[in-house]
Parts: C-alpha cells; structure tokens; sequence
C-alpha cells in the first residue's frame, strides 16, 4: 500500500502525528517493542519513519517501504532501507520481523502476510496494531479528517480504510497461537514465534 494522504507525503509530520496521538504512552509502547526484540536482528515490514531505531541497542536493522519519500529520508540517515512492496514475492529472512502500525494497510489480506512473515522469521514476528483509532471515531468529522490524512491506496487505487479494533487483533492473534499478548495504551501488541 502506498499512503497517499499527507502524513504519508511528511516524515516529520508522521513523528509529530504519532507522538500526539500516543501521548504519554509514546515511549512506553517502544519500550514493550524493543523489550521483546532484545538483541535480535530486526526486519521491519512498512517502515515508515523507523522510529523503532532510535530505540534499538546494538540490533541490525532492516527496513521495507513502499513509500518513496520514507525511504528516501531513511536512507539519508544511513539506515539500511529498500523500496519494496511485500505483498509480492517473498519476504527477506531475519530473526525478528516486525509489523508496527501498518498491518491495516494489507486488509483483507493481512493473515496471508503474517503467514508469509512466520516463514521468513527465524524467531519471532512482532505486530503492534492500533486498536484505539481516530478514523474509526463515532464523530464523522474526527473520522473524515483521521482517514483524509492517513489515507492509503492499494494497487488497485482503492481506498484502504480499515482499521482493526480490539475484539478483532485478539481473534487474530488467537488464530496464530501468540505466545504473548499485551495492550500498550492505544496498540495491541502480539509476539508471535516462527519456531
């Protein structure tokens, strides 16, 4: 998926964004992240803004986007980042792969890119998924808004507007047996082993 509504055009007004709407549970949910991927090699899947480095230790860290822009202002920072769209062909091997923020992008066919990543991770898979949303808001102007600059287009240059709930990222991570799972203020977080 290719973001086309404005914090997807904006590295820095994606961090700015994220970092208001996460407020004081910001550094708290990275920390869970970066708690559960210890010293691993790290593949991250729609990269984004790879906040999740200014976090990791000594880790190598790989990331994947389909979004030019983030992967042009990841590689000036030295950061080891490819414009790749995964949902063709296969994922690259790591022992850790995460899945932060993004697995929405890839409805309905999210559970096949989960499957696909538990092949290519050698430890474990790693997805945290907003559960607490503004697009998914009852007041239809906080919902227009959330979902005009968060949009984010398919191939098939549809709209993708879905947004996982709580009951939802549960029954999913029950489908594949997550040996851990924990709220973190607005994301659910499940750690999944490929072994």
């Amino acid at each position: 998926m290719e973001g086309t509504g404005f914090v997807y055009r904006n590295p820095l007004a994606y961090r700015l964004l994220m970092r208001l709407l996460y407020g004081r549970s910001y550094r708290r949910h990275y920390l869970a992240l970066i708690r559960e991927i210890g010293r691993m090699e790290v593949l991250e899947l729609c990269c984004g803004d790879c906040q999740i480095v200014d976090y990791l230790e000594d880790n190598t860290y790989r990331g994947l986007d389909i979004n030019p822009v983030f992967v042009a202002s990841a590689r000036e920072k030295g950061l080891d980042v490819a414009n790749s769209d995964i949902r063709d062909g296969e994922i690259p091997g790591a022992e850790c792969i995460l899945i932060h923020n993004s697995l929405y992008q890839f409805y309905p066919d999210h559970e096949k890119l989960i499957a696909k990543a538990l092949v290519s991770a050698s430890g474990k898979v790693i997805i945290s998924e907003p559960v607490i949303n503004l697009a998914s808001s009852q007041n239809r102007l906080v919902a227009f808004l959330a979902n005009s600059l968060t949009r984010v287009s398919s191939k098939k240059g549809d709209s993708a507007s879905k947004r996982f709930n709580r009951d939802e990222m549960e029954a999913l991570f029950k489908h594949f047996n997550a040996e851990k799972v924990e709220f973190l203020g607005r994301n659910l977080m499940g750690v999944l082993s490929a072994t």
